[in-house]
């Protein structure tokens, strides 16, 4: 298992934990992670300058791909359309879609760092016109992540080109910096760019190599940390049964209208099949659920046939059918606003409880 697949099961497998110690302990609150946009696109600089030494010794390309890949991986898994493109010359890599971490890392990762340096200028201004297309199809928030050396040496300027799509995105756009400048003139346009609105998050690359500084990074760029306040625990009457613990598979989503496990969501299914192995003596009920939209009776299929998917994962890892119900709910028991598309995202899951 590489270093990069390893650390994307470690978080996984530590938020489901986290969770079932919330809920199995009584605490008085719980936290959960809320997108602090709903697309987010890189846009890295490929011009002739960063093909250039940096400090370091190594091309600063070669340095901001290492960047960009470390970010990927910290990302937490959300409902997020991500794109990657490039400007000088300006081209789409990974086009504004459900986000893939593997697609992100596979796209970065192929950028070319051995390329001629002469007379390959920096428009970054025309790049940014051009990125300006493609924000105007997309729906609600935008995080633009630029990496620039702070080169720009043909076309439009860009801080004009960013004030103007402040102008006409208003909050529905943000655009963050990751900055590879070297001289005092490339260090004033970097300045300039974070200056022109206080969303903007701003990192000297080299320092995003930092474990806690990109860490730190990756939470103000792509989101929140709410602290939900939980209800009183009730006393359970004695005719029912007591439930111990509960497994809120709160990463873990489906797409609309599908029942599928998406890849990137085995790893913490895998832990969970490993936490209830790990209780013999316990049955699983596997709760499917759905969004608000499309007819109930639709709805309440597609629950099931969710819960169904899960169920089937876990004896198919070993889990005896018998200790095993699957039950959907359909759209009758929402935990999220269904009156915005990140709620109607997080309320299309499944959460498995032992009873």
């Amino acid at each position: 298992m590489n270093k990069s697949v390893r650390n994307v099961v470690v978080s996984a497998v530590s938020l489901l934990i986290l969770v079932l110690f919330l809920a199995g302990s009584g605490l008085a609150q719980t936290e959960r992670i809320v997108p602090k946009a709903e697309n987010f696109l890189f846009f890295m600089d490929h011009s002739g300058s960063m093909a250039m030494s940096a400090p370091s010794g190594a091309e600063k390309i070669a340095e901001a791909k290492d960047v960009l890949l470390a970010v990927n991986n910290d990302i937490p898994v959300m409902p997020f359309n991500a794109g990657v493109f490039t400007y000088a010359p300006f081209k789409e890599y990974v086009p504004a879609e459900a986000y893939s971490k593997p697609a992100v890392a596979q796209a970065v990762g192929g950028l070319k760092e051995s390329y001629e340096i002469y007379g390959r200028l920096t428009p970054m201004g025309f790049g940014l016109q051009s990125l300006d297309s493609l924000v105007g199809v997309l729906s609600g928030r935008t995080a633009v992540i630029v990496v620039t050396d702070g080169e720009s040496n043909l076309g439009p300027k860009p801080v004009s080109v960013m004030q103007d799509m402040y102008a006409k995105y208003g909050n529905n756009i943000c655009f963050h910096i990751i900055s590879f400048a070297q001289s005092a003139k490339e260090k004033a346009l970097v300045d300039q760019m974070s200056a022109i609105n206080p969303c903007t998050v701003s990192a000297v690359g080299a320092d995003l190599m930092d474990d806690a500084k990109r860490a730190d990074f990756v939470r103000k760029v792509f989101y929140d940390v709410e602290i939900i306040p939980a209800a009183p625990v009730a006393e359970p009457e004695p005719v029912k049964p007591v439930v111990e613990e509960v497994i809120v598979f709160r990463s873990v989503h489906f797409d609309f209208d599908k029942s599928n496990i998406k890849p990137e969501f085995v790893p913490v299914l895998k832990e969970a099949s490993e936490m209830i192995k790990a209780r013999p003596g316990k049955n699983v009920v596997v709760e499917g659920h759905t969004c608000n939209i499309g007819p109930a009776v639709y709805n309440q299929g597609l629950s099931e046939r969710r819960a169904a998917s899960v169920r089937n994962f876990l004896i198919n890892e070993g889990i005896a059918a018998e200790r095993l119900k699957a039950v959907g709910f359909g759209l009758n028991n929402p935990k999220y606003d269904n009156t915005t598309r990140e709620g109607r995202s997080l309320n299309r899951r499944v959460e498995l409880r032992f009873e």
